[in-house]
């Protein structure tokens, strides 16, 4: 049997799966991929498709793009055929919504990294804790006004001055995350969300997702490796 190979280079992180007759997920910093030339484990004679910001970075594999790749992990992943799939990463946010197990539409915000995984790093930082922890809360209302991450970013110290209590600032985050992407997400039907991407360990934001939807917000095993499967699952692998 062939050697299938998928890679997600992404902004944050580069996601790795091997199909060589079991499947094995690895993850790497993608800054570490880059400048240091890391070994990826990738097996020798193993056909290879990539995806994501980096997907040019290894030369001689095929490429699709992301959304074809995520998408194609979730059906592997989900019994689902009709969803929106809301992907999170490092630096953007994808919507896709798929029927009938076809790509339909898709949107996405890659101008701004506001309602992104960079986004919830800086806040966390600002508020000192670990991004775990601020993933935990769930968005009750809203708190913080601006959109902007370094506007945010102030206003937040100007609460932190005013005693405002740190659990009310980090459920605002979280809630500033969600008003974020719901005017993407409501452009398509609400029946069920995927919830992909590394922002995905959030259980505080796919609480809020649906609580504020009233949609059923599913969380697929190894969510953080939906493009990378993808990738190990397309018909542009090599067959000889």
């Amino acid at each position: 049997m062939a050697v299938r190979v998928g890679v997600d280079i992404g902004s944050r992180n580069t996601k790795v799966v091997v199909r060589d007759g079991g499947v094995r997920c690895s993850i790497f910093d993608s800054s570490d991929v880059v400048y240091s030339g890391l070994d990826l484990g990738i097996p020798a004679g193993a056909s290879v498709v990539t995806t994501g910001y980096g997907r040019h970075r290894i030369a001689g594999a095929a490429t699709i793009p992301e959304i074809r790749a995520h998408t194609l992990g979730v059906m592997n992943t989900l019994d689902l055929r009709d969803f929106t799939l809301l992907d999170i990463g490092g630096q953007d946010f994808k919507i896709t919504r798929v029927e009938k197990g076809g790509i339909r539409d898709f949107n996405m915000n890659d101008k701004c990294a506001a309602g992104t995984g960079r986004f919830l790093e800086k806040m966390s930082e600002v508020l000192s804790i670990s991004i775990e922890e601020l993933g935990g809360y769930r968005g009750t209302r809203k708190v913080l006004e601006s959109t902007c991450s370094v506007f945010t970013e102030s206003e937040i110290i100007g609460m932190m001055m005013e005693d405002v209590p740190r659990e009310e600032i980090c459920s605002g985050v979280i809630f500033s995350v969600f008003e974020r992407v719901r005017p993407y997400i409501r452009r398509y039907p609400l029946d069920t969300i995927v919830f992909t991407g590394g922002v995905s360990r959030s259980e505080g934001l796919r609480r809020t997702l649906e609580d504020e939807l009233g949609v059923d917000v599913v969380v697929p095993d190894n969510a953080q490796y939906m493009g990378a499967l993808g990738c190990s699952l397309s018909r542009k692998h090599k067959t000889t």
